[in-house]
């Protein structure tokens, strides 16, 4: 088995970048260090010979998240998946690298980046003159625990492992908004001072070292479709001009097959169509034209939200109609994301603005209809940014 260079790469083109060498013959660490960005990648090049390169990429750059698979997909998972996240994504799928990571049972475990990032992060990488064998998401590369989470601190974020394809990328503030009292975390790394949970002590390691040896274990790899890399067999092809007739004929073969498969998977979305809107038209025969799929899946929603009393306002979308005045009033303070917890009824509302005092107005505002929690407010790249937690007053 070859030795392995491993690199951890960011959605931030500042950020820093570790890297380790490992050889498995030895059991060590040859070498290690950590880059200023990733425009110094081209440093690492003399570390790359005769070496298989494994991409880290940061949790925080895409979305861990499953999905029910409908029944009978099969071979056309590959074309179903985006249609499938369509309603729950905020961009257009066209732009989102989806990848189905496993599946258990009914359920689909997948990641999502975006295009632009996947392209950057590897036209950087050809800059340098290196060429990734993996891409793995840093998370899924932690020891995985049956009972407990897995967690280790890596350039101020922790990784945190949740499930076998599920994780994320964190900043220590956000541990205690992240985590539950009832969670059990094994953590590889000095325990943070905002610990929530039962934090239990496993045996301290180099971080790039333990994920280096999960990401080498690991079955996940993000470089598929589009980005599915050439194998170094295909360079040698020319010489070998009969070979490759056959090779031709072959891929003309396979081809053909496609073509068949993807007409297939065109009938099947036809059958589909044609069920759903018979179901439909069964529920609201006053209805006589249906004019996109997505619209009679929203009629379809809104009336299984109105018969199982959905509508009685403990949703999300209450909360934002009553916040619209309080954005309009304080039009300095930018929301940057939010996170709605059901369970605890509490809107969790991450912002930004050009200096502290958008922060206290929006606090002041919010008191008057919530008990409002501050978090810490940070000041980076000229922009002060922090989060408001908002609870229902009893």
């Amino acid at each position: 088995m070859s030795e392995f260079l491993t690199i951890r790469l960011s959605n931030r083109s500042d950020a820093a970048v570790p890297w380790l060498v490992w050889s498995p013959q030895q059991k060590e660490v040859i070498a290690s260090g950590t880059l200023g960005s990733i425009t110094q990648l081209d440093e690492l090049k003399e570390y790359a010979p005769q070496r298989q390169i494994i991409v880290l990429v940061d949790a925080a750059a895409m979305v861990l998240t499953s999905v029910t698979l409908p029944p009978g997909s099969g071979r056309q998972i590959g074309q179903v998946l985006p249609f499938l996240l369509e309603e729950e994504l905020a961009q257009d799928i066209d732009s989102l690298h989806i990848q189905l990571l496993a599946k258990r049972g009914d359920q689909g475990d997948v990641a999502i980046v975006e295009h632009t990032l996947m392209a950057s992060w590897i036209a950087a990488l050809q800059d340098a003159g290196l060429t990734a064998k993996k891409f793995v998401p840093d998370c899924l590369c932690l020891p995985k625990r049956e009972e407990a989470f897995s967690a280790a601190e890596l350039d101020g974020q922790w990784l945190v492992r949740t499930e076998e394809h599920h994780g994320a990328a964190l900043d220590s503030e956000w541990l205690p908004l992240w985590l539950h009292e009832d969670n059990v975390v094994a953590h590889f790394t000095p325990k943070p001072a905002n610990a929530v949970g039962e934090w239990k002590a496993e045996t301290p390691e180099l971080v790039m070292q333990l994920l280096t040896l999960g990401a080498i274990d690991s079955g996940v790899n993000l470089l598929s479709g589009a980005y599915r890399q050439t194998p170094s067999w295909k360079k040698h092809l020319k010489p070998w001009r009969k070979v490759a007739v056959v090779v031709g004929l072959w891929l003309a073969v396979v081809a053909g097959d496609f073509g068949l498969s993807i007409y297939r998977s065109e009938q099947l979305a036809s059958q589909y169509q044609a069920e759903s809107e018979r179901i439909f038209r069964s529920l609201f025969p006053s209805v006589n034209r249906i004019p996109t799929q997505s619209w009679m899946r929203r009629q379809m929603e809104s009336e299984l939200s109105r018969l199982t009393g959905e509508d009685s306002g403990e949703g999300i979308l209450p909360w934002l109609a009553e916040l619209e005045p309080s954005f309009k009033k304080v039009p300095q303070f930018s929301l940057t994301s939010l996170r709605f917890d059901h369970n605890r009824s509490e809107l969790r509302l991450q912002g930004e603005a050009n200096d502290f005092a958008p922060f206290e107005q929006m606090r002041v505002l919010l008191s008057e209809q919530y008990e409002v929690e501050q978090g810490q407010l940070n000041r980076r790249d000229e922009k002060v940014q922090g989060m408001l937690t908002l609870r229902r007053k009893s």
